[in-house]
């Protein structure tokens, strides 16, 4: 394969695994989500949401070596990985500020504004012990309640910076690792 055919190949991989990976961020969300909005049960959504949140470069990792066989080429380079992680979770942001978004808007539309209530709140707390940060709490509410097309499109910014960060790790290790191609 030439190295136009790979990069065209990793882009069209990277959105077919980006799929399950955006479910995924989907369902790390909701654990998010169940961890503000149900009391009784906060302690148990905490913990799938760290398992979660811990698992995403295994995840990622997993897409990786998936990308690796079914590439069937030892020709693959520190950049094709690279490359293939960064848009797998580019991809996946997608599906997640979809999901996001529809959160936001429809099913929870005063989440957000009951989000940002809580922060005024816990920096009232906050500034009895440290009083500098009376200025971040003047900066917040002289700001706007966030929209829910805002909220969700941060997404895209911060998973395609966590692909940029964990694609590097990612692109090291199965670059070095080269898996024996079966005929």
């Amino acid at each position: 394969m030439n190295p136009q055919e790979v990069r065209a190949t990793a882009y069209r991989m990277a959105a077919y695994f980006g799929a399950p990976m955006g479910v995924f961020w989907l369902v790390r969300f909701a654990c998010e989500i169940m961890t503000q909005q149900t009391a009784d049960a906060w302690m148990m959504w905490s913990f799938f949401y760290t398992l979660l949140t811990f698992a995403v470069p295994f995840v990622a990792y997993y897409f990786g070596v998936q990308f690796q066989k079914k590439m069937q080429t030892e020709t693959l380079r520190f950049g094709d990985y690279y490359s293939f992680t960064f848009f797998l979770f580019f991809f996946s942001s997608l599906i997640l500020t979809l999901g996001q978004y529809v959160f936001y808007q429809w099913i929870s539309p005063d989440f957000i504004e009951q989000m940002y209530q809580s922060l005024l709140t816990n920096l009232d707390v906050l500034i009895q012990t440290f009083p500098d940060f009376e200025t971040y709490k003047t900066l917040l509410q002289d700001a706007q309640v966030p929209t829910p097309l805002q909220m969700s499109m941060q997404s895209i910014w911060l998973v395609s910076f966590a692909g940029i960060i964990i694609g590097l790790i990612n692109a090291f290790i199965l670059n070095r690792k080269k898996t024996s191609i079966q005929p």
